[in-house]
């Protein structure tokens, strides 16, 4: 098989031919084609940068919220605690006022007990006086003397 310079001037005739009629008719839509596809990655690249921006703004919102609960929590422990500290107080003081009151209560009791007592004693040691006192000089003594005698009898040194 011989190669002919007329051949290859025509096979080189025909790919520029067929070149040109290939750009003429392909050249506008595989341009466009292109076109199309660079707009639509980047409009993808675009769509997925703005995703992710309103994702980083979300996350950035919610750390900000989650900061300020923790604080409105840290608020609320805080002020539980004086409310219980104020109540605990409240609580004590009315403790020491009730313990105060029933101790000065038991006290007067106790002094009132005494008094009864010391009555009731002075009239034991009265009637006991007055029935030795009767015994011995074998008459029987006013009460109104036997009462002078015994407040006289304790009123001595």
């Amino acid at each position: 098989m011989e190669i002919h310079p007329v051949d290859v001037i025509i096979s080189l005739i025909n790919i520029i031919v067929l070149f040109i009629l290939l750009r003429a008719i392909l050249w506008k839509h595989v341009n466009r084609f292109l076109s199309e596809r660079k707009a639509r990655v980047q409009k993808e690249m675009d769509d997925a940068a703005e995703a992710r921006k309103n994702a980083e703004a979300l996350q950035a919102e919610y750390k900000q919220k989650l900061s300020e609960l923790e604080g409105r929590g840290k608020e609320i422990i805080s002020e539980s605690r004086r409310k219980a500290n104020e109540e605990s107080t409240k609580i004590i003081d009315e403790a020491k006022v009730t313990a105060t009151t029933m101790i000065n209560e038991a006290d007067e009791r106790i002094e009132a007990s005494k008094k009864q007592a010391l009555l009731e004693a002075h009239a034991e040691v009265t009637n006991l006086a007055t029935e030795m006192a009767s015994r011995i000089l074998k008459r029987e003594v006013e009460s109104a003397d036997n009462a002078r005698a015994v407040d006289e009898f304790f009123r001595e040194p």
